[in-house]
């Protein structure tokens, strides 16, 4: 909860919590405990002590402000060194100008009763200043991993788009010197899918809906290689449909069932994709009518490589994918969260 809250505070808003809340609380509350055990911490005293603190803090938070509007690399976030001795001389100088928080007993010596506060202060803001700072440091680190993962993303979109293109020349092959008109069709159906596939791969999530539908675009054509032989069949939660996922994530994984579930063989086969939301998860499941295969002895293609690592970037370790051999054909299963690891659209 800790870390959620701070994370959901930008570092202004940060300082600004810090210079007119934290600060003057904590030396109220160190000030009014040792003039207690002065012996003189009265309320009126406290009340004193309060106020010219929290006008030190204030004073300094609006001189922070100037300085970064009117003179911004006087508090350049990477340069620590530079950072602390700006905080420092600010805070130190409103206290000098504030004067002493409360009077001095005559049985104080002058030296002590000014020294000591003053080094209090610049201690908390040393610890202030390299808390900013590792926060400034662990901002630009996620950035650059986030950077980092986006590329990755890329590459791999851009491995797997020859590899769809490949795939899906070959279903207009056939129909060419047999069917010319059926061959045409089939050209505009696959510069559909081709245009959908173009558009999808370049966005980093896009709604599972989406997805599907570029599914059905890519099957649409395989039924019209394989004519009446190859049936396709959705079931959809509906609640699953706006989920984001990363784009053309399932396409590796239809494209595997064609080239080994129904492509090798001359009977009648099926394709079933079927979605279910269960609390904060969902499953994507595609079912085939293809032979038993040894689990054990799965060999991952391309297709399923790229799958993998993009499951791995987007998601880390939350999820599960499995593919199993059952008595009725192949089952492809995915278990994933609603809402990817640190991912927006970009």
């Amino acid at each position: 909860m800790v870390t959620k809250a701070i994370n959901s505070l930008t570092r202004r808003q940060l300082q600004a919590m810090v210079f007119l809340l934290v600060l003057p609380a904590v030396n109220w509350l160190f000030a009014v405990t040792a003039l207690h055990d002065l012996g003189i911490g009265t309320l009126a005293t406290a009340g004193r002590v309060a106020v010219r603190l929290w006008l030190l803090f204030g004073l300094s938070f609006l001189a922070l402000v100037l300085l970064r509007r009117y003179v911004p690399g006087a508090l350049d976030q990477d340069r620590f060194w530079r950072l602390l001795g700006v905080h420092i001389v600010v805070v130190v100088g409103a206290g000098v100008l504030i004067g002493p928080l409360f009077d001095r007993p005559a049985f104080m010596e002058q030296t002590n009763s000014m020294l000591m506060p003053r080094i209090f202060l610049i201690m908390e803001i040393v610890v202030y200043v390299a808390v900013l700072w590792m926060l400034r440091q662990q901002e630009m680190n996620f950035a650059t991993a986030d950077r980092l993962r986006e590329a990755q993303l890329n590459v791999l979109k851009s491995q797997s788009n020859p590899h769809f293109l490949f795939n899906t020349l070959n279903l207009i092959t056939a129909e060419i010197s047999t069917d010319p008109d059926g061959a045409r069709e089939t050209v505009f159906d696959l510069a559909d899918l081709l245009r959908s596939n173009i558009r999808l791969a370049e966005q980093r999530l896009v709604k599972l809906s989406e997805e599907l539908h570029l599914l059905s675009l890519y099957l649409g054509l395989q039924q019209r290689r394989f004519k009446e032989r190859l049936t396709v069949s959705f079931d959809i939660d509906p609640r699953t449909e706006d989920i984001q996922i990363p784009s053309l994530l399932l396409q590796p994984v239809v494209e595997n069932t064609i080239k080994w579930a129904v492509a090798p063989f001359a009977g009648p086969a099926s394709v079933e994709v079927a979605t279910e939301l269960r609390s904060d998860r969902f499953s994507i499941v595609i079912k085939d009518s293809g032979p038993a295969f040894d689990e054990d002895n799965i060999v991952e293609g391309d297709g399923f490589r790229i799958l993998r690592r993009t499951l791995d970037l987007q998601y880390h370790d939350n999820y599960q994918m499995s593919l199993s051999s059952t008595a009725e054909g192949g089952v492809f299963s995915l278990d994933l969260p609603t809402t990817p690891a640190g991912g927006r659209d970009g």
